[in-house]
């Protein structure tokens, strides 16, 4: 896809790279832990633990099913019988399916924007690229998250939501919409779903660490800045960085 020799093909990812993301669900996990703490309060059951069960078993769930709508509430459901079992207290049907709409409240949060994000993405259009997003999760859920900032504008028909948010995603985007690879940049904030499928793919990533990480966002993967695979520290620095670039 071609549009002048300057323009370029710039894939954002979406959840705390241009809104709020991690925030909501730490704060939805602190309400389930406090509900647990209080449940098994003659066991001695600590937030902690109940915090390091429910990644564990939400992780394990991504890796099985990816970012399916039902993963994270699931993980607050199966953190419940896990102690349940584990301290030979009887399941209450009623506080396991509460825990379960506890854990679907965090996509009604009223996400918000980064600061910057629009000034930011309408100098990169007003310069003459093409922006699109490329996001994990499921369609209807990261869409309406799109409408609630307002952002779709920007994208147009170019919204992209992958369950899996791998490499074999990104490289299934970039053969149908004839990206030039060279001219394509990949702009996120996890090392597992934005960067490496990025450096995998052959296009070139921009890594903005978010303002609180997420275990499965980190990865190992070599970091050393390139012509190809830039670390900024705010989305503002992206126009700048990226000029003159193909």
């Amino acid at each position: 896809m071609k549009k002048g020799n300057g323009m370029l093909n710039l894939l954002f990812d979406l959840d705390d790279t241009l809104i709020h993301c991690n925030k909501y669900f730490d704060l939805v996990i602190d309400q389930f832990a406090d509900l647990l703490e209080t449940w098994f309060a003659g066991y001695r059951l600590t937030k902690d633990e109940i915090k390091k069960k429910q990644l564990e078993l939400d992780l394990a769930g991504i890796h099985v099913h990816g970012f399916a709508a039902e993963r994270f509430p699931e993980s607050f459901a199966e953190t419940y019988d896990h102690y349940s079992a584990m301290f030979e207290r009887s399941s209450d049907p009623e506080e396991r399916q509460r825990v379960l709409e506890l854990g679907y409240t965090v996509y009604d949060s009223e996400f918000e924007l980064y600061p910057n994000v629009v000034d930011t993405l309408s100098r990169l259009r007003s310069e003459g690229h093409l922006i699109s997003l490329y996001t994990g999760g499921v369609e209807k859920i990261q869409r309406a998250k799109v409408a609630k900032v307002n952002l779709g504008p920007f994208f147009d028909d170019r919204i992209f939501v992958a369950q899996h948010k791998n490499a074999s995603a990104l490289e299934g985007i970039l053969t149908r919409m004839g990206f030039d690879r060279s001219r394509t940049w990949m702009i996120g904030n996890s090392l597992r779903t934005d960067i490496a499928p990025a450096v995998t793919c052959g296009i070139g990533a921009v890594y903005i660490p978010p303002l609180s990480n997420w275990a499965f966002d980190l990865v190992d993967i070599p970091l050393e800045a390139s012509e190809r695979l830039l670390r900024l520290e705010s989305i503002s620095q992206v126009p700048a960085a990226l000029a003159g670039r193909v």
